[in-house]
């Protein structure tokens, strides 16, 4: 896929309506000012000094000043879930292994490269799940997408796993009709208990065994056993036979509560309490599924056109059910609800309905849960800074601190531009000016942080010049900081980067220093 294909879908996204007048070439516009941005990638700098050096007796500073430019761009005591253990992230290691979560599911990450600087701005962000301090702008997963932990909202929840279970056996449900009835039959007639315990017991002798079996094939288990016992009769006011179908399973049973919406801890009973699941959505079949083991269930045949009726007592469930199948509930008893079901529920066009729709990918999280944002509280500003951590990994660019799902990406794609100051001490090779600038110019021109943008010059000019010594400055806005994050608009980032003489005699670097400051403009 092209860049403008995925400005295109970047636009919709957005609510926007990429075909509308104005927007209609937006997608061709940007793909080429990315690729001009970024054409360094293109360009080998060092070939622009090979092709433009002489030899010349001088020896005095070459300084050349105010060269625009323009390019795009964990605290260490906190605990990072590494596969071997959870350890501060000072103690992080180039190829370690890390814990994240891809797409929900469990998966392992290698640290392939760890950077440090020191920062102030640092924010201790509390959930329902614990604690865990990053920088303002360190991205966290929430269920709003990715967003900067110092303006995560109160209520807003994050992507978290228990960290105690990092390395648990886990169950692979498999998405289609087995696991949608498994979803119905417990909605309308099971129980689920701490989080652990999956229970169903019916009088229906079929319907028992057919949820085990049904069960098995959800969850590539073993067929759960089927059992008799007796249960009190309310109604007949003795003891009745009655099948249970019981399974032990945190991992299946975390994923059965959080589908229907349960919390994990509290009484067996859900019956008001459950949310309609949206994952049956995901598929024709997997919501037949849903519909049949419910019916078995909280549901009942009609002879006057082979429909079927839901009977709930648990209103959310019933308005959204009646959403997704575009009918009316209706009304029994005082607190009873009804929603119809025909038998074709899924044919389009049927006095005007869509049929199925497919809503939503198979996709919740299924190893992971959601932990609720309490509070985002700023550290007060400290004398001095934290040293925090850019951690880069691969195949997965996420990783887990204190379980909650964050990011740690290098840059941000936004602007900062300024001024850079080079100059060199000759010894016997020169060149030309302008291809000093343009060695700036190729360095920018790709995705940069103002760090490395100034090392690389500075290291590619001592190495093609042998000089006596370099000595580079960039002092640049960023818009990540202007647009974002802290906001300040004000603000300028200052990098230097000595070699040589400019290192070790201060007064050669004092004299580079005043001249690039002398009569200097603010960028």
């Amino acid at each position: 896929m092209k860049i403008r294909d995925h400005y295109y879908e970047i636009l919709k996204e957005l609510g926007e309506d990429p075909e509308r007048e104005g927007l209609r070439k937006s997608p061709d516009r940007v793909e080429k000012a990315l690729r001009f941005l970024t054409g360094g990638y293109q360009k080998d700098p060092k070939q622009v000094l090979n092709g433009a050096l002489f030899t010349e007796e001088y020896n005095e500073m070459v300084l050349v000043k105010d060269i625009d430019v323009f390019s795009l761009c964990v605290p260490s005591k906190q605990i990072v879930n590494a596969v071997r253990g959870a350890k501060p992230a000072r103690n992080l290691r180039v190829g370690d292994e890390l814990w994240t979560l891809h797409e929900g599911r469990i998966a392992r990450t290698t640290i392939t490269k760890i950077s440090s600087r020191a920062s102030r701005d640092v924010v201790v962000l509390r959930t329902d799940r614990g604690t865990f301090k990053v920088t303002s702008d360190h991205p966290v997963m929430t269920d709003q997408g990715w967003q900067e932990a110092g303006k995560v909202d109160p209520g807003v929840r994050i992507e978290w796993i228990n960290p105690r279970s990092l390395c648990r056996r886990r169950v692979r449900p498999q998405e289609g009709y087995p696991l949608g009835y498994v979803l119905g039959a417990v909605a309308s007639d099971g129980s689920l208990q701490d989080g652990r315990r999956i229970c169903l017991t019916v009088t229906n002798h079929k319907f028992a065994g057919r949820f085990a079996e049904m069960f098995g094939e959800a969850f590539a288990v073993s067929t759960p056993r089927m059992e008799r016992v007796k249960v009190p009769s309310g109604y007949r006011g003795e003891e009745i036979q009655a099948y249970r179908v019981r399974v032990v399973s945190r991992d299946a049973g975390e994923k059965l509560c959080r589908w229907l919406g349960v919390h994990e801890k509290g009484a067996r009973s859900k019956t008001k309490t459950f949310r309609f699941p949206e994952v049956t959505l995901s598929s024709r079949e997997m919501f037949a599924g849903f519909l049949d083991g419910y019916c078995d269930g909280d549901g009942h045949s009609l002879k006057k056109g082979g429909g079927r009726m839901i009977v709930t007592s648990n209103r959310g469930f019933a308005e959204e059910l009646a959403r997704v199948l575009q009918t009316t509930i209706g009304k029994g008893h005082p607190g009873i609800f009804r929603v119809y079901i025909s038998r074709r529920w899924d044919q389009e066009g049927w006095y005007g309905r869509h049929g199925f729709r497919k809503e939503r990918e198979f996709y919740v999280p299924f190893d992971s849960a959601w932990a609720t944002v309490l509070g985002v509280d700023r550290v007060p500003r400290p004398k001095k800074p934290y040293r925090v951590y850019a951690i880069k990994c691969e195949p997965h660019p996420t990783f887990l601190v204190a379980g909650h799902l964050t990011h740690n990406c290098e840059h941000h794609l936004l602007p900062f531009f300024g001024k850079a100051h080079v100059a060199y001490i000759p010894d016997k090779k020169i060149v030309g000016l302008s291809k000093i600038v343009r060695l700036i110019e190729i360095y920018a021109r790709r995705l940069q942080v103002q760090e490395r943008l100034t090392n690389e010059v500075a290291q590619t000019i001592a190495e093609q010049l042998e000089p006596q010594g370099v000595a580079v400055v960039i002092e640049a806005q960023h818009l990540c900081m202007q647009m974002r994050g802290v906001e300040k608009q004000n603000s300028i980032a200052i990098t230097s980067a000595m070699l040589g003489q400019f290192r070790e005699n201060a007064k050669t670097r004092s004299e580079f220093l005043g001249l690039i400051h002398s009569g200097i403009r603010h960028v």
